[in-house]
């Protein structure tokens, strides 16, 4: 049985070592112009509350350059667009106040650990690699509903 999304959380922040983060300065602000990773449980959280629209398809490849991993890890994520996450309005994340922010985003800071080369405490690389067998199940479930929705959006156009 797979795990809930904030067992999820709770796992990666103990693995990291980091803490939820709510810093708004500058620093934290632009690293919103890449979208947080998310993990499966944080995925079809956000196509249960209704932005499926805001997802898309993508091989997360740091992991490889980085040397922790030697095949990409395939996975849905948030959308970017115009230079920033589609989430992103007037400084602030539109999930913030949702409970809907993905688990890189809760443990984000704008202070970077020497630690984060070990593939161990890298947060990115916790994250994605929750889209591995452990999580079929949910991964599965996350096909099945974007499957529905952009066969619903084919009836409609």
């Amino acid at each position: 049985m797979s795990m809930s999304r904030e067992e999820v959380f709770e796992k990666i922040a103990r693995q990291t070592g980091r803490k939820p983060v709510e810093c708004s300065c500058g620093l934290c602000k632009t690293m919103c112009h890449t979208p947080c990773l998310g993990t499966p449980q944080d995925i079809l959280a956000l196509i249960d509350a209704g932005y499926a629209d805001k997802l898309c398809y993508t091989d997360w490849l740091v992991g490889v350059i980085l040397g922790f991993t030697p095949n990409c890890i395939a996975m849905i994520q948030i959308k970017e667009e115009n230079g920033w996450c589609v989430f992103y309005h007037d400084g602030l994340c539109e999930l913030h106040d949702k409970g809907l922010k993905p688990t890189e985003g809760r443990l984000a800071s704008h202070i970077v650990s020497p630690r984060e080369v070990n593939p161990e405490y890298n947060l990115s690389f916790q994250v994605a690699k929750e889209w591995g067998d452990d999580n079929f199940d949910v991964v599965k479930e996350i096909v099945r509903k974007l499957s529905h929705y952009w066969d619903s959006k084919k009836e409609t156009a």
